[in-house]
């Protein structure tokens, strides 16, 4: 396996979704398993940093689910937080209409910004996903946000606060949740820092949406691959190391502020066989754009900088937005 790992091993263009809560236990690292899988898994790129994980073809799990791609920069091309948010409702419900496999059993936030939470309240309050049982698992200031926002009572009963270090337990696949830190700008800044301990009032511009604490996640499918999800472009290294997970997706926003990220975060996953770039697209072009306009604004820089990191036994899937990538099939 190591060997055909190593000729695939490269930037690959790839063309190509439970219940609630049972348990929760002390967190330990998970073994990584191997191909072949008895559960297919397919993972959907919704640009930014945002996943659908599709299960076996008719479960879905979603990780910061932002599809409104707003304005956010000044005209030195900066991040504004005075900017006012503006959540493209009508796309929002297209895609999840037309692109999404249908009501996921999971959306996980980690963290929250404008880019990873703004839409998950409209998501949540859908009609058409009203008959299904939708849980959110979230730090405490995106639970504060989310009822800002408007979130349907009953939906945020349904929500699982969480801190990092949880283990959850669901019916055919587990969560660990880690404590992870938030990219920093090139002056070792951060955006929109802060967080919230009450609902405040509607949030209305994009530094409104406080970043609270960062998390970040691995899903395990019970017969199928790790999945290590993460929203930023940093991380709390002995938090992670000792996983390993089969599939890495990892945030490649700018990091010249920090040592060795790309690698210091290989060593610690014990570089796993597949690593998925993400939140290395601009962020605004509407996803309703040809695949090619799409792709000309998602720079291959982010997958090339994996692979010169990356481990002889490791491959690089370059995603596509909307484009289903078969993970099982990529790990055989």
């Amino acid at each position: 396996m190591a060997g055909r790992r190593a000729v695939l091993k490269g930037v690959l263009a790839v063309s190509g979704t439970a219940a609630g809560a049972t348990g929760l236990v002390a967190a330990a690292p998970t073994a990584r398993r191997g191909a072949p899988y008895a559960t297919s898994v397919r993972m959907r790129w919704l640009g930014v940093s945002g996943w659908e994980i599709v299960i076996d073809g008719d479960r879905s799990i979603l990780f910061d689910p932002y599809l409104s791609r707003m304005p956010y920069a000044d005209r030195k091309g900066d991040l504004d937080p005075s900017l006012p948010l503006r959540c493209d409702r009508t796309t929002v419900e297209q895609l999840a209409t037309h692109h999404l496999r249908g009501a996921p059993e999971l959306i996980l936030v980690s963290h929250g910004h404008f880019d990873h939470v703004a839409d998950v309240p409209q998501l949540l309050a859908r009609p058409a996903w009203a008959r299904h049982r939708i849980r959110a698992v979230c730090g405490e200031t995106v639970g504060h946000l989310l009822t800002a926002m408007g979130t349907p009572h009953a939906r945020m009963e349904d929500v699982i606060p969480v801190k990092g270090g949880e283990y959850l337990q669901f019916d055919g696949y587990t969560v660990e949740v880690f404590r992870s830190l938030h990219s920093q700008q090139a002056d070792h800044g951060y955006f929109a820092p802060g967080t919230r301990t009450a609902p405040p009032r509607r949030p209305a511009t994009l530094g409104d949406l406080v970043e609270g604490d960062t998390l970040a996640y691995q899903v395990t499918v019970d017969g199928g691959p790790s999945i290590l999800l993460m929203g930023a472009s940093n991380f709390a290294e002995r938090e992670l190391a000792g996983i390993r997970p089969d599939i890495a997706t990892i945030a490649m926003t700018s990091h010249s502020a920090l040592h060795r990220y790309v690698e210091r975060l290989l060593s610690a996953t014990g570089n796993p066989p597949l690593l998925i770039p993400n939140h290395h697209d601009d962020m605004t072009t509407p996803l309703s754009r040809t695949p090619a306009q799409l792709a000309a604004v998602t720079p291959t820089t982010a997958a090339e900088q994996l692979t010169a990191a990356s481990a002889p036994s490791s491959q690089v899937l370059n995603p596509q937005h909307l484009r289903a990538l078969d993970v099982t099939a990529a790990l055989a």
